[in-house]
């Protein structure tokens, strides 16, 4: 490529002179004949020249291109490479274990690829079969497999295993697929792919599987994940055993029974309990489902079983999906405290027999309290007796665990009963307590709600119940039950809040359905009045009347809509972009401002993040058209698939405004929508605008399913 035009003409002119000497020798070669054919070479001289020309631009051309895919193939994530393996028939014995005399010649590799194997790009060409040496010991035998079934069966070549590369091991995954050559050689064209964090991670997520599952068969807790939708349960050995159910038995039956299967084996009378639970907390009424139930054992007996779980995954009309949870068998308790249960019963007649009797069998008095205190040391409540004159003749141990104090510290200053009470309840409980009559045998036990200052300075709030102890007319004293209910008083306050929020949710979205549905459809009904107004042409005010009509129905169809919740059904049938398209046109007909939408798609999404985008960009139309006195508007809508991201950029030629001051004092309810919405978006929305200046509006997100 390097000869010029001078030294292509001496060669000619060479030539010619050799082609005349000759001839001259042997013949008569006329002057004429001699110029010809020198201009015949001369000819040939320039289109070879041309050819010259040609060639240095194609190999320009092709040195650039040659550079652009080196840049891309060297800076991939993963090593890139070409391998050509012989025809079977020239393979040596165990060829595919060293790089002695391997049945293949790589062909190309990336920078990338000889970074995970260690090695520089001149290393690699020196000893292009370097990756056949580094192969771990334990995995050359599945290499030497892969390759050959690969290349014998011309199937995709994936293989997974260990490098050594410079006595550090590397965990690898070389993928390649094969094009057969007309002399029987392969080509592979492929990929390797350093994993070594990724098998670490795995590993280690396998390891802490393993402790989980060990916590688990320690504490005998049975785990659920149920597809609500379709009926679908997984579930641990643990949930099947205490059921005495194998997997298979139990998986036949939920094939069969889909979502009807667990009430099959609930106790009919627990059924409706726990469904009504189910139902509470998929409608957000409890943040957790708990309930304690009978399920029915493989041999027929029922045993108890504490459920408890929560909807994680919600399916895009909100209706709950994927829900997870435990089952713990609490067969054993329950028969416990059945047994504790009846003991009480029982103790409660055995005390009223023998309270008749007290004055004469204060030895069975004492044997009665013994029998009541022994049962009152495991109650999960603080329960006490207390005599006339105010002394504590008995407290349950549990008062430590809700008061902080002792039963001790009660007993020696019983005072101490109405000094924890907080001090906006002190009215109530002073009244309660002369409430209590010392001498009806009739009378009924006494309730209040009431709150308390513990130890530790945390106020706990009390269900009480009390009643006093008469026997043949002689007042025993007063016996007090008290229930630890601040969770319970807690979860009625924040379900209380929960309540009062979605109200004032609903009323924001009835406001900013109102503003950016109507808002836009009436300032285009008023660029109609103005044009009707601007002119006396007949046809014009034919053709504004019937718009105007058109957008009137509009409105009044949007309200209609509005007040059913349907104001969205035209988004949702046509699309966003379909959808912009029609209102811009609706607003070109006035001839009062231009719009241009410009996309680059015109690829559905989801209804709500199409909704979201139509009430972005009409608030930005309307506040356009209600103050920038614009003449032009132009809206760029794009979607970019490789990202999975979407732009919209907004400007108008308007009198512009000082966006800093309007966004720093929250002024204007346009702008506060819009991006109220961007933010729902989980996106990104920057305003720029200065008088005389117009406005333009930049907003970006990523596309999310949960949109």
């Amino acid at each position: 490529m390097g000869t010029n035009k001078s030294s292509i003409s001496d060669a000619l002119y060479k030539k010619a002179e050799d082609f005349i000497k000759p001839t001259t020798t042997s013949f008569d070669l006329k002057m004429s004949d001699a110029l010809s054919f020198i201009q015949e070479l001369l000819a040939h001289q320039a289109a070879l020249e041309s050819q010259i020309r040609e060639l240095e631009k194609s190999e320009s051309e092709f040195s650039n291109v040659r550079e652009y895919y080196k840049d891309i193939f060297n800076n991939q994530p993963v090593g890139l490479y070409r391998i050509r393996v012989f025809s079977v028939k020239k393979w040596g014995n165990r060829s595919w274990e060293n790089s002695d005399n391997p049945p293949y010649k790589m062909e190309f590799a990336s920078d990338r690829f000889c970074e995970i194997l260690g090695v520089t790009q001149i290393e690699f060409s020196k000893n292009p079969f370097i990756i056949s040496d580094l192969v771990c010991t334990d995995d050359i035998k599945s290499f030497v497999k892969r390759n050959e079934e690969a290349s014998k069966k011309f199937i995709p070549f994936r293989w997974e295993g260990r490098l050594l590369v410079k006595n550090k091991v590397v965990w690898v995954r070389l993928e390649s697929v094969p094009r057969r050559l007309d002399n029987g050689d392969i080509i592979w064209t492929g990929i390797l792919n350093d994993i070594t964090e990724h098998v670490f991670t795995e590993n280690a997520l396998k390891e802490n599987k393993l402790h989980l599952e060990d916590i688990l068969i320690g504490a005998n807790i049975g785990t659920l994940e149920w597809n609500i939708q379709t009926g679908e349960m997984k579930f641990n050995d643990i949930w099947a055993k205490n059921t005495g159910f194998t997997r298979a038995e139990i998986n036949f039956a939920l094939k069969i029974l889909k979502g009807k299967a667990w009430k099959m084996v609930t106790h009919p009378d627990d059924v409706a309990y726990a469904d009504e639970m189910l139902k509470r907390h998929f409608s957000g009424e409890l943040p957790y489902h708990s309930v304690e139930v009978r399920m029915r054992h493989k041999k027929g007996h029922w045993i108890w079983v504490r459920q408890e779980g929560k909807v994680k995954t919600w399916t895009p009309d909100g209706k709950p999906l994927l829900m997870y949870g435990t089952h713990t068998d609490i067969t054993n308790r329950k028969k416990i405290e059945e047994e504790l249960s009846n003991l009480n019963n029982e103790l409660e007649v055995r005390v009223a027999k023998r309270t008749e009797e007290l004055q004469k069998l204060n030895d069975e008095l004492i044997l009665s309290e013994q029998k009541f205190k022994t049962v009152t040391d495991f109650t999960y409540d603080w329960e006490y007796w207390k005599s006339p004159d105010g002394k504590i003749l008995f407290m349950s141990p549990s008062v430590e665990r809700i008061t902080g104090y002792s039963v001790a510290e009660f007993e020696n200053n019983p005072k101490l009963l109405d000094k924890i009470i907080y001090i906006g309840d002190v009215e109530s409980w002073e009244s309660h307590k002369k409430e209590r009559c010392v001498n009806d045998p009739n009378e009924k036990k006494l309730e209040l709600i009431f709150r308390i200052v513990t130890k530790k300075g945390e106020i706990r709030w009390m269900g009480h119940v009390c009643r006093c102890i008469n026997i043949d007319g002689k007042h025993l004293g007063v016996r007090v039950s008290n229930r630890d209910i601040t969770e319970k008083v807690n979860a009625e306050k924040e379900l209380l809040a929960v309540t009062v929020e979605v109200e004032e949710r609903e009323r924001n979205r009835f406001s900013r359905e109102l503003h950016d549905g109507m808002g836009p459809l009436l300032s285009t009904i008023k660029l109609y009045f103005q044009w009707l107004a601007d002119t006396d042409d007949i046809q014009k005010k034919k053709l504004i009347t019937e718009k105007g009509n058109h957008n009137i129905e509009m409105a009044i169809q949007t309200s209609r809509e509005l007040a059913r919740g349907l104001s969205s059904q035209l988004i949702v049938n046509s699309g966003y972009i379909r959808a912009i398209q029609d209102f811009a046109q609706r607003i070109n007909d006035t001839n009062k401002i231009k719009i241009y939408f410009y996309t680059n798609t015109h690829d559905r999404f989801n209804n709500f993040l199409e909704i979201t985008l139509f009430r972005i960009t009409t608030e930005l139309i309307k506040n356009t058209l209600t103050y920038a006195q614009a003449t032009l508007i132009e809206i760029d809508f794009k979607y970019n698939k490789a990202n999975n991201t979407i732009s919209l950029t907004y400007t108008d030629n308007g009198i512009g405004f000082d966006s800093e001051t309007i966004l720093k004092t929250n002024k204007g309810l346009g702008l506060m929508n819009i991006q109220q919405r961007v933010q729902i978006l989980k996106g990104n929305i920057k305003i720029t605008s200065n008088p005389g200046e117009g406005m333009k509006t930049f907003i970006e997100f990523q596309v999310e399913e949960s949109n």
